[in-house]
């Protein structure tokens, strides 16, 4: 096998693992913010809660259709 064949090989193989890194932090990210916007609650303070509730829902939202594009990237 030639040098050039191997180099572009393992080339691929570390955009395979970026993406994978990325897939998985994106999904963790996403599942975590998602479950604190289910289970956050605040009785102190309504208006606070909206506003993080509101914060964690956009941030899980986002994580999981980053995950979702490089899952497709794969």
């Amino acid at each position: 096998m030639p040098i050039n064949q191997k180099l572009e090989q393992t080339m691929e193989n570390i955009i395979a693992a970026i993406i994978f890194a990325v897939l998985t932090a994106a999904g963790t990210l996403g599942v975590s913010s998602m479950g604190m916007f289910v289970f956050y609650r605040d009785p102190e303070d309504r208006d606070a809660e909206q506003r993080n509730r509101f914060e964690y829902g956009f941030f899980g939202l986002a994580g999981i259709v980053v995950m979702l594009l490089m899952w497709y990237a794969l």
